[in-house]
């Protein structure tokens, strides 16, 4: 007894297969294609930043070269920094410079480091027997050996009989520190 499927029957399986076909194009197809194009446009996106912050770290070699360039050929023979613990041959300089000082006094303060640049701070005081001398030794200490520089610096003279300069400041040596 098989029974015959009326016309409205007809029309409710013709819609349950179009549903069930749209539904499977919409879930196998159209749902991940749409996913993958997403997933590219991201990649896309992504490469074209690193593409870009390339160019950017590109445009910054090839200046920095064309600086170094321009420095060397200004001095040829640069200082540089000296490697890290470079108390011993400071000393020696500081010693060397300060001699013609009438007197002088150092002290240490503590090494601070800033990713591979080490800062080593010498209060300094001396004091010579005029104001040439004194501009001479500073001067000869801005030209050391070693990448220094003179900070916080106070220059007076001492108003008693033999008049002397009194220099009182920070010098700060730097030195590289492999990390």
């Amino acid at each position: 007894m098989t029974r015959t499927l009326t016309p409205r029957e007809w029309i409710l399986l013709a819609v349950l297969a179009v549903v069930i076909i749209v539904s499977g194009y919409l879930m196998f197809f159209y749902m991940p294609m749409t996913t993958e194009r997403d997933n590219l446009a991201l990649e896309i996106e992504s490469a074209n930043l690193e593409l870009e912050t390339a160019q950017i770290q590109l445009d910054n070699k090839r200046r920095m070269e064309r600086e170094l360039a321009e420095i060397f050929a200004a001095n040829p023979n640069p200082v540089g920094l000296a490697a890290y613990d470079n108390l011993q041959p400071v000393m020696q300089e500081l010693n060397a410079v300060l001699a013609a000082a009438d007197d002088y006094s150092l002290s240490f303060s503590s090494v601070s480091a800033e990713q591979s640049i080490v800062r080593r701070s010498i209060n300094l005081s001396f004091s010579s027997r005029n104001y040439a001398q004194a501009r001479q030794i500073l001067q000869r200490l801005d030209n050391s050996a070693y990448r220094c520089m003179l900070e916080s610096l106070n220059i007076s003279m001492n108003q008693g009989r033999n008049s002397s300069v009194l220099v009182n400041g920070v010098i700060v040596f730097f030195e590289y520190q492999k990390v």
